[in-house]
């Protein structure tokens, strides 16, 4: 039997969208990949840059997108005309993507569906996208109480290709993110806790101006750089024992930081309050942190991490969360909680 055809439509910062290719080859999916490079997108020359804003300034807002769009198909040794028909159309956030190329991928697909890992009432043209699709999911419950009967949900996932790796930092606790200031203070409280009290960190923060940011930050325990593939992330991840997830305020939606302690069986201690809400959550594994007190944290420590029931760790996968966005029998339902 051949393959069936997925063409990937997503941002491929840090590399995450080849880790996502990869995962779909696993499962059994000839790739097509027209993931972009948005965050790092460049003008190939000074004309090109002024024929884009030529356009903008004429009234077409998806100027720079059709750009993207145009030479990311230059890029692709084989052509989007060699596919006719394709089996799946799976784009994460495809407000990235122009609507002239959304609908010609739609005339191509048999299936096409979005995952909207980054909120949708923060961005317009994610709302006026929707029509677009078969199927189209969110992760924040707010977005889909806010656009009922229009969308579906969805968690996350965690890569399960990956083999299982015996973890060579057992108490080291790891922790990766951009620097943002609604989360600046309760990262520097508990580097000073960890301080404190011997703990080992790896904590990653992304920031361009390295000198600066240093002094923001009154602590010894981060590694400061202008960021790290997701490969290495994953890495660190499966090398440590216990994740730190600090959310941003504008987001109820969980982490991949969340499903990374599912897959890989680590402990997590996040400040998201809506992983209580989950059924895979237990006490053992999952610390909620007000950002300010500490306390029971040494002992959430040392207590030993509850293996969670297989068939709950099997529902967020990558492969049970590809069958259930696809609609493909047989899969667990993944669900939002209720506002």
């Amino acid at each position: 039997m051949t393959q069936p055809t997925v063409l990937l439509g997503m941002i491929n910062d840090a590399g995450i969208a080849k880790i996502v290719a990869q995962n779909l080859a696993f499962h059994g999916y000839e790739v097509i990949d027209f993931s972009l490079d948005s965050l790092n997108f460049e003008y190939p020359n000074l004309r090109t840059r002024l024929q884009t804003q030529w356009r903008k300034l004429l009234g077409n807002k998806q100027a720079k997108k059709e750009m993207m769009v145009m030479l990311k198909r230059q890029q692709l040794p084989i052509s989007l005309a060699n596919y006719p028909k394709i089996d799946y159309a799976l784009f994460i956030r495809s407000d990235v993507y122009p609507d002239s190329f959304l609908r010609e991928v739609k005339s191509r697909a048999k299936n096409m569906v979005n995952y909207q890992w980054d909120g949708v009432a923060r961005f317009a043209a994610a709302q006026q996208q929707i029509a677009h699709f078969d199927r189209y999911y969110v992760f924040d419950s707010d977005d889909y109480a806010l656009f009922e009967g229009e969308v579906l949900p969805a968690t996350s996932f965690y890569f399960d290709h990956l083999p299982e790796v015996v973890p060579s930092e057992p108490d080291t606790i790891y922790y990766l993110g951009a620097h943002r200031e609604d989360r600046k203070n309760a990262v520097i409280q508990f580097c000073q806790f960890a301080q404190q009290h011997d703990l080992k960190l790896n904590f990653q923060i992304a920031c361009p101006k390295q000198a600066d940011i240093k002094k923001i930050y009154p602590v010894d325990n981060i590694q400061f750089h202008e960021g790290i593939s997701y490969q290495q992330n994953l890495q660190f991840s499966q090398q440590s024992g216990v994740l730190a997830d600090f959310v941003i305020s504008s987001h109820k939606g969980l982490s991949l930081r969340t499903f990374e302690a599912i897959g890989y069986q680590k402990k997590l201690i996040t400040t998201n309050a809506e992983v209580a809400k989950y059924d895979f959550y237990h006490p053992d594994n999952m610390y909620i942190w007000d950002g300010k007190s500490c306390d029971g944290l040494l002992e959430f420590l040392a207590r030993p991490y509850h293996v969670l029931d297989k068939a709950i760790r099997e529902k967020y996968s990558f492969g049970n969360w590809l069958r259930y966005v696809f609609n493909i029998e047989p899969h667990q339902v993944i669900r939002l909680p209720e506002k």
